[in-house]
């Protein structure tokens, strides 16, 4: 997708998030709300400083990411606003608190397309995804930053995890 000019307005994390804000300002957050409240630092701290405090200490957790990167590289969660960096590049979003769980465990879904055409818009949608699953059971009463491997899902992160299972055969695994 990001061989044709432009699209790095959806596969960038940062030109993502600025354009779902915009269609969100729209056409209503009701009909995009399909991510949580994001900001991209460090151009939008004033706005994130504002929520962070105007919402309490009650639910401020938060998870950064760098804006062009991939693979869970520079990925974490923060509490505190001490913890936000202020001068770097990075999107941070709120931290979804009642996630969908599968067996007791956090995943990501990934399915795959390929775009042939823009205009016309031509996508083909490949048949199988992919699921990817946090390591450790999620569990609310725990903070996500003393049980990341129940909180992130990220291979690159958790397969360093010593619970961790890596697929030795596809066929077998399906």
């Amino acid at each position: 997708m990001n061989h044709f000019p432009g699209l790095s307005e959806l596969t960038r994390k940062d030109r993502l998030i600025a354009n779902i804000v915009q269609m969100q300002e729209r056409y209503g957050r009701r009909e995009f709300d399909i991510i949580p409240d994001s900001y991209i630092l460090p151009d939008e701290f004033a706005d994130f400083y504002a929520h962070f405090h105007a919402n309490g200490q009650a639910d401020n957790t938060w998870i950064i990411k760098p804006t062009n990167s991939s693979q869970g590289k520079g990925i974490y969660i923060v509490d505190q606003l001490s913890e936000v960096p202020i001068d770097e590049p990075a999107i941070i979003s709120r931290y979804i608190k009642n996630p969908l769980l599968i067996n007791g465990l956090k995943f990501d879904l990934r399915l795959y397309v390929m775009v042939t055409s823009l205009e016309p818009w031509r996508v083909y949608i490949y048949n199988e995804g992919l699921v990817r699953f946090a390591v450790d059971e999620y569990d609310d009463s725990v903070a996500p930053k003393e049980a990341m491997n129940a909180h992130l899902t990220n291979f690159s992160l958790n397969k360093k995890c010593e619970k961790f299972v890596n697929n030795q055969d596809a066929d077998v695994d399906d």
